[in-house]
């Protein structure tokens, strides 16, 4: 078995004192190059890791922050997660990266892990809008460590939360293809369990409504990761006679792109596509698809400023819901741009 090293092998190794130590480690004080060097040097050659949840229960924190989101194959996941790791890494804060795949059962292992870890904060993308991966007290707060939640809402949970209006984005998306001149619309996506669906799906009734146009089986509701989801749009597309969908995100647009192919419909002379999230690969398309285009990095920056700020200032701060403008993007190619901002 081998000997578990401390800060006094380091210290030894390097000849310098664990106070020393302990400051190159931390950031705490500045300290002479050369003496940093060295004590870096002796960290990587003795492999020392230092305890984070020793740390942590001294008071001094763990410098880490952990990360839920529920996908990191989507763009806007992945986007929202390498701009937080940007972010944390310039005030001296490492990150964990948990990737709930939709699963609220491993959503909360993960919670339970990260707090277990010590970790000091955690920015959260919630599966299900009525499950919080976490207990709550009688002020339904969560109580143990600072949260913030981004592009998602937990119901009944006071916290700071960061997004845009999804409701409001889907009702303008809806109305823009009516402009364009489309004249039945349909909506895909994923259960309304989860927040930025309920309230997509919210939008886009209303301006079915206000239209005069709704009925209910122009919504077709897909499971994640199904199989069979592509032929589900396949039999969807054909038996609604459709002119133009509203994709609930990018992921589904995708396999609507795969099967208006396989089917034969022109794009957008046969049938009209607006996708929420600007898929990078949107503008190298021969054909426009309208897009909803999140701000990424302002959601992650602004996540990270409102963590840092419960966990070192300490206050008791009252819930604050940031909602950022979404931008509505068309056109093909070098010709693709923001055709107009949606705030709300």
């Amino acid at each position: 078995m081998h000997k578990k090293i401390t800060i006094r092998d380091v210290s030894r190794e390097c000849g310098y004192s664990t106070t020393t130590v302990s400051h190159v480690l931390n950031n705490t004080r500045n300290v002479a190059w050369e003496t940093r060097k060295k004590v870096l040097e002796a960290v990587k050659k003795l492999n020392y890791r230092p305890n984070l949840i020793a740390r942590s229960l001294k008071g001094k924190g763990s410098k880490t922050i952990g990360i839920i989101i529920s996908d990191i194959r989507e763009g806007f996941f992945a986007e929202i997660t390498k701009t937080v790791e940007i972010e944390i890494s310039k005030l001296g804060y490492n990150l964990i990266l948990c990737d709930s795949e939709h699963n609220f059962k491993k959503e909360k292992f993960y919670f339970d892990i990260l707090h277990q870890k010590g970790v000091d904060g955690i920015i959260l993308a919630p599966v299900n809008i009525f499950k919080p991966p976490f207990r709550v007290n009688s002020d339904l707060k969560m109580t143990q460590i600072p949260f913030v939640q981004i592009d998602r809402k937990l119901k009944n949970v006071n916290a700071d939360f960061v997004g845009i209006n999804n409701f409001l984005s889907s009702k303008r998306a809806v109305e823009y293809l009516y402009k364009c001149g489309y004249k039945s619309i349909g909506l895909i996506t994923y259960p309304p369990w989860v927040y930025t669906m309920q309230q997509r799906i919210k939008g886009y009734v209303l301006a079915e409504k206000e239209s005069g146009k709704y009925k209910k089986q122009k919504i077709l509701v897909l499971n994640y990761d199904s199989a069979k989801n592509k032929e589900m749009i396949n039999n969807w597309i054909k038996s609604t006679k459709l002119d133009a969908i509203v994709c609930g995100n990018d992921e589904i647009c995708l396999s609507v792109l795969s099967v208006i192919e396989k089917i034969g419909l022109n794009i957008p002379e046969e049938i009209g596509l607006l996708s929420f999230d600007d898929n990078k690969w949107f503008k190298f398309l021969q054909y426009p698809v309208v897009a909803i285009k999140q701000p990424t990095y302002a959601i992650a920056k602004i996540a990270v400023s409102l963590l840092i700020e419960h966990i070192e200032n300490r206050k008791t701060v009252l819930p604050r819901e940031i909602i950022l403008p979404a931008e509505l993007v068309t056109g093909v190619g070098s010709n693709r741009g923001v055709k107009e901002y949606i705030s709300g």
